[in-house]
């Protein structure tokens, strides 16, 4: 989906109402992340990852069974003896 998006004399955007339901963000805001590539000269807005998303990439890396951590620095002194 393209779309020409007008810049304010603010910095300020808007996109249009068929790009941000696409991204799955509220009519009344959101948060996306900005990415330029200075090379290119592109900028690239993608909506963040959800807890459930982060929860989900990390998990993997967690040994089944493992308890949830629930204080740090009691890990933090078990771990140093």
């Amino acid at each position: 989906m393209d779309a020409s998006i007008t810049v304010t004399s603010k910095g300020q955007t808007t996109l249009p109402v068929a790009m941000r339901r696409r991204l799955g963000l509220a009519d009344t805001g959101g948060t996306l992340h900005a990415h330029l590539d200075e090379e290119t000269g592109h900028l690239v807005l993608s909506r963040p990852p959800s807890l459930r998303e982060i929860n989900k990439r990390f998990s993997r890396y967690i040994k089944s069974g493992t308890p949830p951590l629930q204080n740090v620095d009691e890990y933090y002194q078990s771990e140093r003896g």
